[in-house]
């Protein structure tokens, strides 16, 4: 007897009882239904500043973005080519504070979410030897910064 191949239905004539059938009716149901988002990395404290950074694989990365509403300033990381990067060296400069009230940490995957006072700050981020320097006014809608190096 040929043997059936996940995801082929059965032969006509080997139907098995109609209780039998419903578990790999649930099966396939739970497939198609969309898997629970992976939790987020955990989460760092400098000061006033508090951030997760990851992103590195797919669910992960699925994750992070979909948490970027929930936080007032997000950072992205890439090459110019698009692919992302990690340890990238960040540097954050409350205006009108200079360097005594920065706060400084390395991104350890390519999404940052910064959960941080309301103010404007000048966001410096350096990866392979390149520096960017964002300005942005963080206050009660999300913020995304993309840095491309």
């Amino acid at each position: 007897m040929a043997q059936q191949q996940p995801g082929q239905p059965a032969p006509a004539g080997n139907m098995a009882p109609s209780s039998a059938n419903a578990a790999p009716a649930a099966a396939t149901a739970a497939a198609a239904a969309p898997a629970p988002s992976a939790a987020l990395p955990e989460t760092k404290t400098q000061g006033s500043l508090r951030y997760t950074c990851g992103g590195i694989s797919v669910d992960e990365s699925q994750a992070m973005r979909a948490a970027m509403k929930d936080h007032p300033l997000s950072l992205l990381f890439a090459a110019q080519g698009g692919a992302y990067l990690a340890d990238v060296q960040v540097k954050l400069v409350p205006q009108g504070w200079g360097d005594a009230g920065a706060l400084t940490f390395t991104a350890s995957g390519p999404v940052c979410l910064l959960d941080l006072p309301a103010g404007s700050y000048e966001v410096e981020a350096s990866a392979g030897g390149k520096e960017k320097r964002q300005t942005v006014m963080v206050g009660k809608d999300a913020k995304t910064l993309d840095f491309r190096f």
